[in-house]
């Protein structure tokens, strides 16, 4: 008998012969199968892992994101899917990769579909306070909700890299942006692109050296433009005011070619592969406190469940699919770039890891994006080419996602170099998917909630129960009753929710303007979308600092030191021959610092001084002294430099006040010496750079003697004019019909101090810079009068050609300063009716997102403010919105600008019953104004109890009408003032 021998030595069966014939030719196929499936359509995963815990142990979870496991099956269950279940997994996946996916560039498919039916409306969340949320997307087709997600989409960022999450169904649009993706610098032919008859070099031999100077004209012109510049400065002193379309005043214009705009980026999408007919109880929300958005909604039993987050600590993007069903998420992913008409964009897949690069048109940067699809679940199967992945059956799909260009900032001053991304972008994504998703969630949580929990507002605001849509269509209707109050709260925390997505040490600082639009890649030079720093950039932080946020002011002093000073101090040296450092209005990524071609707006030479005060601030609230001597110093200290070299006399060499000259009122009227705006900047800056050098000890003692000269004649730019107004030139020329949006001259008011602290009373000796006409300085008194009288003829700032969201923010918060609630409130309602009403996400882009920044620092302005170190006023306000008072309120964690921590509550009306004061970084004195307390008649002293927590010690305080008087605070202790019936 013919047989074969084992390998026991035993005859084997023909049949158990055959049998492994068989066997070994079915491995065989298999194997050739694999490897021919991988080389046609990318890279094919069978997840054949056991789960060891039994089915009934996997919870689908909707609140506890962070407890979320993969699900389990039984231990007797079958040992993965039948090769069947698989073949028939993978040929659905060859046939939807055989569709094209969804892209940016053409953001409809083929054949536009609805959104399913939505029944069985959700009801609201009940995991936090502050959270937008909406019972429905949209039930516009695919291609709409790409032009749609501005209005309605989440803002998610980790201060690099934000994103806006769509929220749809079927598909789930994610349209992602890199803050450095910017057209122009270094590398653009300015020739080429410079715009007819603006005189630009065009010879080949010129073209050929022409670099990107930041708006700066090459060394051989300088003396061509100091030149000009003095002359308009004799025409200014000579006829007190030139026109602005004078050709003098042309030749001071810049060069602004190269200077580029920001672009897109690109767009990661998620499709369904299964599409419903009907869901039942969707609801989308993003949570403030925790910086997750979560979309839910069931489809007969089934549950589902998608999160997103950006995680600062992990500097990814995360998006996490799952079902509370075993083997339920079926989608397809794609990654698409916003530039692939510049015909570089190539993509890769290695192991589920989508890749996306191209390279801008304008300078030919480098632009990536990765995104790593990992799943969970043993009956799975994926399949992928170097566009898509395609994951049929698994039981969660968590989705990793970065991006980056070449830019640096240390490596794109003065010449740009591209520095390749991809090995940087690379590590980011191996620790991402080699990490827990739990242990990812918590960690992004808890980054967030330390930043985000330090401050609280009540307005005594109900439990907001309508969707944010609803609510929003309530409050312009004017039915909101009282949620009213918690619009306005939510409009607060949602700020500081976008500064912390927004704006994080190692990032660049929030722009926010034109990121999201698609519709773009031209590479045209814009500086109108560039970093405005005539008021947007500054707006962008005012609510930063009072508020506990000091740290996403990180990147503007970042940006200022690594960019704008050294460019900086080349525009002072080329165009003013001076020493120090400046910058004018427009600035990009790549440092621009000299004047722009804008009409009206390309002239503003104290920009540097203004965005210094951020600098000053940051010590002030930070009370860090390292700080403020190896950076803010530094930096205002080159400001004030430039000011003592380049300010001049008014009227003649040896009298009258020093001014600046030429001198612009930001976008209207003519060119004239010493405007309010640019002499109160040049004034607080020279002066806190004086408190400053007490503090660091400036061993330079010419430049501090210097300083101290200067000061003594610097024009403060107060000055009260003919018809009561303060003035916004030297010259006495206001138009009480003028409605501008620009409160320049009021910059003393909000955000700087200096009217505040004037004499209250006019003496002989106290002159202003009109000594030689015989006026005397104006009393405080006087001066808040007259900024009250100008504010009130400017309007609400929603004039037509002029209705810009950060007009209505700083007339709200100037109004607060002045102490007038009611028409503080009224630019806030007007701020809500132009910007907020439309937009569901309450993000107006196309305006940018410094008007509701701005209009939530007023918010606050007007319940508790600190104008300057030593000094807290709490309820001061008057007349304050009903809905605000009609309950007890508080507020916690308000930053002082001496570095205390101030909370207070109060009851219905606004009768403040505590306050707390947590002296955290530094001993001293403060005075303690409370709205509600008035003189002894009203409260009688002996209602007033201030002690030390947790201590027995006397505590040394004073009584001043409605101040409270804290003599001697000490550091790290507690101070709380009771006030009784």
């Amino acid at each position: 008998m013919d047989r074969q021998q084992s390998t026991s030595g035993r005859p084997r069966p023909r049949r158990q012969q055959r049998r492994s014939t068989l066997l070994l030719f079915i491995a065989v196929v298999t194997v050739v199968t694999l490897f021919t499936t991988h080389s046609d359509q990318g890279t094919f995963f069978v997840h054949a892992r056991r789960q060891q815990q039994q089915r009934q142990q996997h919870q689908f979870t909707v609140q506890d994101s962070s407890s979320f496991r993969a699900p389990s099956y039984d231990s007797d269950s079958d040992n993965g899917a039948s090769l069947q279940d698989r073949r028939r997994l993978e040929l659905e996946c060859q046939q939807i990769l055989a569709i094209p996916p969804l892209s940016s560039s053409t953001p409809a498919p083929p054949e536009p579909f609805l959104e399913p039916t939505f029944s069985t409306l959700a009801g609201p969340p009940e995991n936090s306070t502050w959270r937008l949320w909406y019972r429905k997307w949209t039930d516009l087709s695919a291609k709409e909700t790409s032009t749609k997600i501005e209005n309605a989409g989440f803002l998610l960022g980790n201060g690099q890299s934000q994103v806006l999450v769509g929220g749809g169904i079927h598909v789930e649009r994610i349209r992602v942006s890199e803050e450095s993706s910017w057209a122009g610098g270094p590398g653009v032919d300015r020739v080429a692109n410079a715009p007819p008859g603006d005189g630009a070099s065009t010879s080949d031999d010129e073209v050929e050296e022409e670099q990107y100077r930041g708006g700066n004209v090459p060394v051989e012109e300088a003396p061509q433009r100091q030149e000009a510049l003095e002359k308009l400065r004799l025409m200014v002193k000579e006829k007190g005011q030139v026109r602005p379309r004078e050709k003098i005043v042309g030749s001071l214009k810049g060069d602004e070619r190269g200077f580029g705009s920001q672009l897109a980026f690109g767009e990661l999408l998620v499709e369904e592969v299964k599409k419903f007919e009907t869901v039942r109880e969707y609801r989308r929300e993003l949570d403030l406190e925790t910086g997750v958005a979560t979309v839910t909604f069931s489809v007969g039993d089934l549950q589902y469940k998608r999160e997103h987050f950006c995680s600062f600590p992990d500097a990814v993007c995360v998006m996490r699919l799952q079902a509370s069903e075993p083997k339920s998420i079926n989608v397809r992913v794609s990654l698409s770039s916003a530039h692939e008409n510049t015909g570089t964009a190539e993509y890769t897949n290695v192991h589920n890891r989508l890749g996306m690069r191209a390279r801008l048109a304008s300078n030919n940067m480098t632009t990536e994006a990765m995104v790593a699809v990992t799943t969970e679940g043993a009956t799975g199967v994926s399949l992928a080419n170097n566009r898509q992945v395609v994951a049929l059956g698994f039981d969660a799909v968590t989705l990793y996602y970065t991006m980056g260009t070449g830019w640096t900032l240390q490596g794109s001053y003065p010449n740009f170099e591209d520095k390749d991304p991809h090995d940087r972008l690379t590590s980011v994504m191996d620790k991402a998917v080699g990490g827990l998703y739990g242990d990812q969630y918590l960690k992004h949580v808890q980054d967030h909630q330390t930043l985000f929990q330090g401050f609280r507002l009540d307005l005594g605001q109900i439990e907001n129960k309508l969707p944010t849509d609803e609510l929003l269509k309530a409050s312009k209707e004017g039915n909101v009753g009282e949620e009213e109050a918690y619009l306005d709260a939510l409009m607060v925390q949602y700020a500081r929710y976008l500064l912390i997505a927004s704006s994080r040490p190692g990032s660049l600082p929030l722009s926010g303007r034109s990121m999201w639009s698609q519709d773009q890649n031209t590479g045209l030079d814009d500086p109108s979308i560039g970093y405005k720093m005539d008021i947007d950039l500054q707006m962008n932080y005012w609510l930063a600092e009072s508020t506990g946020l000091g740290e996403t002011v990180t990147p503007l002093i970042d940006y200022m030191e690594k960019l704008l000073v050294p460019r900086g101090q080349d525009t002072a040296s080329l165009y003013y021959g001076a020493r120090g450092w400046l910058t004018h209005p427009y600035s990009n990524i790549w440092a621009h610092t000299g004047p722009t071609a804008q009409d009206q707006t390309f002239y503003l030479p104290t920009a540097a001084a203004w965005l210094c005060q951020h600098a000053w601030d940051r010590y002030l609230y930070s009370q860090d002294y390292y700080f403020l001597r190896d950076h803010a110093y530094k930096l205002m200290k080159g400001a004030a430099q430039f000011w003592v070299d380049t300010l001049v006399r008014l009227r003649d060499e040896e009298e009258g006040p020093l001014v600046v000259s030429p001198s612009f009122a930001p976008g209207h009227g003519g060119v004239t010496a010493g405007t309010a705006m640019d002499q109160q900047l040049v004034w607080q800056l020279l002066n806190n750079t004086l408190e400053a050098i007490a503090v660091v000890g400036e061993r330079d003692r010419v430049f501090a003697q210097n300083l101290t000269t200067a000061l003594e004649v610097v024009a403060p730019g107060l000055r009260v004019g003919s018809w009561g107004q303060l003035q916004e030139w030297s010259l006495d020329m206001d138009d009480p019909n003028e409605r501008h949006p620009h409160l320049g001259y009021l910059w003393a008011v909000y955000p700087g101090n200096q009217v505040f602290f004037r004499n209250s009373s006019s003496s002989s000796s106290d002159e202003d810079e009109g000594e030689d006409e015989g006026g005397k300085e104006p009393t405080r008194e006087e001066l808040l009068e007259a900024a009250r009288e100008s504010l009130i003829h400017r309007g609400m700032g929603d004039r037509p050609g002029g209705n810009f969201g950060w007009a209505k923010s700083w007339r709200a918060a100037v109004w607060a300063r002045l102490g007038d609630g009611r028409l503080a409130y009224r630019a806030v309602e007007t701020f809500k009716r132009d910007h907020i009403f439309e937009h569901p996400n309450l993000l107006d882009f196309k305006d940018g997102l410094s008007g509701l920044l701005g209009v939530s620092a007023a918010m606050v302005e007007m319940v508790i403010q600190s104008r300057a170190p030593g000094f807290v006023d709490i309820l001061t306000v008057a007349d304050l919105p009903d809905q605000w008072l009609r309950k007890e309120g508080s507020v916690e964690g308000f930053r002082t600008r001496d570095g205390h921590v101030v909370s207070s509550r109060w009851e219905v009306g606004g009768t403040v019953r505590q306050v707390e004061v947590y002296a955290s970084l530094k001993a001293g004195s403060l005075r303690v104004k409370i709205g509600s307390l008035g003189g002894e008649d009203r409260t009688p002293s002996a209602k007033v109890r201030v002690s030390q927590k947790e201590s027995t010690k006397v505590v040394a305080y004073s009584r001043e009408g409605d101040v409270v008087v804290l003599e001697a605070v000490a550091k790290g202790q507690t101070y709380v003032i009771d006030i009784d019936d």
